[in-house]
């Protein structure tokens, strides 16, 4: 018999043994604290995780020091004393309030951001209602212009002035562009549409209310790569020929502003949307009525992936119609797989609709009526073979904490256990309420030592604090 040979153990960390492009695909899963932790094995894991530390960098202000003044932790002092990590950083993000608390650290931060040669992606912050200077932002720009930039993200609260607007009708090449500001002067791409035209693929403007709909319409018309679009304040009426201009959107999240978003406009879109967001509100549950055809003239061809509404009534919860659930039916059948209405109810027959008429729905997320069956929600999803996750919030159930944990401890963890185990069922995740949960197959060591297989399932309980 020829002995058997055997291979001594490597010395080394197994994570230089494994292929230099595997490592990274690992650790970007972990936050900054662990990845911190990775950078500090070996050198394999700290080649891997570096460039991951560093591919965004923020600015933090929190708490007060001894003078009662904030504490603001900027990442600059770490690049100017360790150049060679600038290489890595892909996003910036930039708070006004550094040059407010702490002026002196306002060079270190522009000469950081000069060394970030590959940068792609730059976020400015100011949520200040007195104004701040805007030199700081203007400073940034300047060194912006010089840099590879693709991104850009304002949000501020006092609005943007008319030289910061001229200089940023200078850039060009950018694929994203997001303005949130509460104050001043809607900034709609005015003057800047046309230079973004050729490179343009997502736009979010987070202030268009008061802008006349032509305005906005010319805007949009320059832009005809956008694949994905937020519009906030934005006339509903104006919506439907924007979409004519727009063959390659593929995301829109708008609002409805009721009866004045009626449109004689009759050409059909040729956006041919996959994620659909309506965010609305009425004094009136029947303002909505408008809604539901308004929504259908939005998405006329087969594409529909994806469908979320946000609507509140200071009148009660809008109902979901039933004919609105089968009219997209008839056009998104085969395509739907995410819908999502929290805030206006669904009856547990509805349901049963969704799950039967979209066959290869996965996620489903709406607001019904409490019932103690419980049972009665696994029979609303029985059909749904492709359901993963099902969230229900409830209007009219409001329990004492002793009443909620019976409800968790028998009636309702029994009935998730039967929705994610019923035969062919692939429903992993269930929201009752303000609890999650989750459902996966374990390998559990038996008394004899052999190993079997068992499905558990935990909860994450989120007590209501008004409770």
């Amino acid at each position: 018999m020829v002995p058997r040979r055997t291979m001594a153990l490597p010395k080394h960390s197994i994570a230089e043994w494994l292929p230099l492009d595997v490592l990274p695909l690992i650790l970007e899963h972990l936050d900054r604290r662990d990845l911190r932790t990775s950078a500090q094995i070996s050198k394999a894991f700290h080649h891997a995780a570096t460039p991951l530390l560093y591919r965004t960098l923020d600015v933090r202000v929190s708490g007060f020091n001894e003078r009662q003044r904030p504490v603001v932790i900027h990442p600059s002092a770490t690049i100017l004393k360790r150049p060679e990590y600038a290489k890595y950083v892909r996003h910036v993000r930039e708070n006004g309030a550094v040059g407010f608390h702490r002026p002196d650290l306002i060079a270190d931060c522009r000469r950081a951001l000069k060394l970030c040669v590959n940068l792609e992606g730059f976020t400015w912050s100011d949520d200040s209602a007195e104004g701040t200077d805007e030199g700081d932002f203007v400073g940034y720009l300047e060194i912006l212009r010089t840099l590879p930039l693709r991104e850009l993200v304002i949000r501020t609260f006092y609005g943007l002035s008319d030289t910061v607007w001229a200089r940023l009708q200078d850039f060009g090449g950018l694929t994203k562009v997001s303005i949130w500001c509460m104050e001043g002067k809607p900034r709609i791409l005015q003057g800047w549409s046309e230079t973004l035209g050729a490179s343009l693929t997502h736009l979010e403007l987070g202030r268009c209310s008061g802008v006349p709909a032509s305005i906005l319409i010319s805007v949009l018309s320059h832009l005809p790569l956008l694949r994905g679009l937020r519009l906030k304040g934005a006339p509903s009426a104006a919506i439907l020929e924007i979409l004519t201009f727009l063959p390659h959107l593929e995301m829109l999240d708008t609002e409805y502003f009721g009866v004045a978003a009626l449109s004689r406009y009759d050409d059909v879109p040729a956006a041919n949307l996959r994620e659909l967001t309506v965010r609305t509100s009425s004094v009136h549950i029947q303002g909505f009525q408008q809604m539901w055809p308004w929504i259908r003239r939005l998405t006329p061809r087969t594409s529909l992936e994806s469908f979320t509404l946000n609507a509140f009534s200071t009148q009660g919860e809008a109902l979901v119609p039933r004919s609105f659930i089968l009219d997209m039916a008839q056009t998104h059948r085969d395509t739907l797989k995410h819908f999502t209405a929290y805030s206006t109810q669904v009856t547990l027959k509805d349901i049963e609709c969704l799950c039967s008429v979209f066959p290869n729905l996965q996620t489903l997320s709406c607001s019904t009526m409490w019932s103690p069956d419980t049972t009665v929600y696994g029979e609303a999803v029985q059909n749904a073979k492709n359901l993963r996750e099902l969230r229900l919030q409830f209007s009219n159930w409001s329990p004492t904490h002793m009443s909620r944990d019976r409800f968790l401890n028998y009636n309702v963890q029994s009935a998730v256990r039967t929705m994610m185990l019923r035969d062919g069922s692939a429903l992993r995740v269930v929201g009752i309420g303000s609890i999650i949960y989750q459902g996966q197959w374990v390998y559990r060591k038996a008394e004899d030592g052999t190993n079997r297989i068992e499905f558990e399932i935990t909860s994450n309980v989120m007590n209501d604090k008004w409770d």
